[in-house]
């Protein structure tokens, strides 16, 4: 598996990580991606990759990510929103 993070710093995963988003229904409207204790650029080609399933993107840390998506959950309901969350200890490199 290569790296989460390219040479530029961004964030980047292949294209089969999101197959489960083009599977499920209703598809949320908003995936909170956590990556880790930091917060990395996401790289246009991964930003293509889930805007083209019809699903906004907010990047956050992962402990933040996790509140909000627990707040939101709780407001609009887990059909609106999913979130990908990155194990705090992760190391990027």
């Amino acid at each position: 598996m290569r790296a989460m993070i390219n040479e530029k710093g961004q964030w980047e995963v292949s294209e089969e990580v999101w197959g489960v988003l083009k599977l499920v229904w209703p598809k949320p409207d908003l995936l909170i991606l956590g990556l880790g204790a930091s917060v990395y650029p996401i790289s246009p080609e991964t930003r293509r990759q889930i805007n083209l399933l019809g699903i906004r993107i907010e990047v956050q840390d992962t402990r933040n990510a996790a509140a909000q998506f627990n707040l939101l959950a709780t407001e609009r309901g887990v059909q609106e929103v999913a979130a990908a969350l990155i194990p705090l200890g992760w190391k990027a490199r």
